[in-house]
């Protein structure tokens, strides 16, 4: 029965007014009763995690350099969330400094696992969907081969997760 429904046989309840008043307060219980609510589907990410390469330096010797320190974040998802979440970003793989950029890579699996997909359909989360928070962990790697040859600096990145469900 959708909202419509409801309230128009909510309303020819009420109208009605036969019987004794031990009835008429029965159907002012069940008109009462008719009012809904819909929960609608959700699932909320929070924000914050941080992923850290710190220092490097850019020696012929140094190798791939990966990170998950500080990047982990919660996902909740509410028990009406029919399919499983799943996780893009869309954010250029590339840190920045000044004109400088430095190519990395993002995963969920592991420090240099199965990439992060850039576009829907993302990878699916393992989640429970039951309300409660469930910590995702971010990994970022960095080739040697991609920082060998930069200048020296600071580079940084603000990255957009998306979350479809």
């Amino acid at each position: 029965m959708n909202a419509a429904n409801v309230s128009a046989t909510c309303l020819r309840m009420s109208g009605r007014r036969r019987g004794s008043r031990i009835a008429w307060f029965s159907l002012m219980l069940a008109a009462g009763s008719c009012m809904s609510a819909q929960a609608i589907p959700t699932c909320t990410i929070a924000s914050g995690a941080m992923l850290s390469f710190g220092a490097v330096v850019a020696l012929a010797s140094t190798g791939d350099v990966t990170t998950n320190s500080g990047s982990s974040f919660w996902v909740n998802c509410t028990s009406d969330v029919a399919a499983a979440p799943t996780l893009f970003s869309s954010t250029p793989r590339t840190l920045l400094s000044g004109g400088s950029s430095l190519p990395f890579a993002l995963s969920i699996v592991s420090p240099g696992g199965a990439e992060l997909p850039s576009a829907s359909p993302g990878v699916q989360l393992g989640l429970t969907r039951n309300g409660s928070n469930q910590m995702v962990t971010l990994y970022g790697k960095i080739l040697a081969t991609n920082f060998q040859s930069l200048l020296p600096g600071m580079y940084s990145r603000s990255i957009t997760l998306t979350l479809e469900y």
